[in-house]
């Protein structure tokens, strides 16, 4: 627990330092040396259903951020990975990128994917 408060803690240090102009991170999760955000700004309505947002992983401990471009159709509780793209954190040059869709995969309420649902949607209520 506490591993997950300082990995929390260090990445919304080092995003308030070293954040891009165009980037609006807001947390939404850690997992040991994993933080989780949504770039705000990356938000589209595509349709009444079906909207894309660029989830980030930060890995401090690896000077790595992965940004994955999702689609996510909240009325039929599914997404899709449109792309992923692989950066040196603080120096944001890319490391490596897939721009291969995946396969849609169902989530749950409980999940990572259902909390950025619920902030996209809600804003996080």
């Amino acid at each position: 627990m506490l591993k997950k408060f300082l990995v929390a803690v260090a990445a919304i240090f080092f995003l308030n330092l070293n954040i891009c102009a165009a980037e609006d991170l807001k947390f939404i999760d850690s997992n040991d040396d994993f933080g989780y955000f949504i770039d705000i700004d990356t938000i589209k309505l595509e349709n009444q259903n079906i909207f894309s947002v660029d989830m980030v992983i930060i890995r401090l401990n690896l000077n790595q951020m992965e940004v994955i471009d999702l689609q996510i159709n909240h009325a039929a509780k599914n997404y899709i990975i449109r792309s992923t793209r692989t950066l040196s954190y603080d120096e944001r040059t890319e490391i490596k990128s897939d721009f291969t869709a995946r396969t849609a995969k169902s989530y749950s309420d409980k999940s990572l994917m259902g909390d950025i649902v619920n902030i996209v949607l809600y804003g996080g209520e």
